[in-house]
């Protein structure tokens, strides 16, 4: 074999799976594609039950090391280090279940030592928002909810019209907090009844970590 072609191979060997597990990450570390990147992570083994990554910027300066709950590195979960663009550390700390908790050591570009900050995980616990990177969704889709909903009005024998439902998808997935505005006060608690005994959904996701999520929905029946 001409040594120039089994140095191309074996570059390629060393290359490959490495390219291949990167995940690209926008200037705010979510993921993207690689033309829109600015950084991307690398998986880098694990320690116990937590799994390892590592940020690099697009020309290989280490931005970030640290744990994460998950293989596909979605969730921190445990100590965790930023680094300035020099290489200086920025900050170091722990997260629980992709939320920063207890105190993080910070410091400046040059080192010197900054205020440290500390970070409660649990009031966001119970955040309700109305927008998630992955939103509840009823068991089907959106067709088979209003199917389901449509079957219990039947029930009641009532004339066609339209509600408006809005209700929190819990981290479970069960149903709180139903509100329905309808002009017939029978479709009303048919539906609000609906939504409350509806079988579990799937969750919302931010970071992919559960969520509580408010949804509105309008429903025709």
């Amino acid at each position: 074999m001409h040594p120039s072609i089994f140095i191309l191979i074996l570059s390629m060997g060393l290359t490959g799976p490495a390219s291949a597990q990167r995940t690209y990450l926008s200037a705010t570390l979510e993921p993207t594609t690689k033309g829109k990147a600015a950084f991307y992570k690398e998986p880098d083994g694990m320690d116990g039950a937590t799994y390892k990554a590592r940020i690099y910027t697009l020309e290989g300066k280490l931005k970030a090391e640290g744990h994460f709950a998950d293989a596909e590195l979605k969730v921190p979960h445990g100590a965790f280090t930023y680094y300035h663009p020099n290489g200086k550390k920025e900050s170091s700390g722990e997260y629980q279940m992709g939320v920063k908790a207890g105190v993080w050591q910070r410091s400046d570009e040059w080192g010197m030592a900054l205020a440290e900050k500390v970070y409660d995980p649990k009031p966001v616990e119970n955040i309700v928002y109305t927008y998630a990177s992955t939103m509840p969704e009823y068991p089907g889709g959106r067709k088979e909810l209003v199917r389901y909903i449509k079957t219990k009005v039947d029930d009641v024998q009532l004339a066609e019209g339209e509600a408006t439902a809005s209700f929190i998808v819990e981290k479970n997935g069960k149903i709180t907090d139903v509100k329905v505005s309808a002009e017939n006060e029978q479709a009303k608690q048919a539906i609000e009844a609906a939504l409350a005994a509806s079988p579990d959904w799937q969750v919302g996701e931010k970071d992919g970590v559960p969520v509580r999520v408010a949804m509105v929905v309008p429903i025709k029946y």
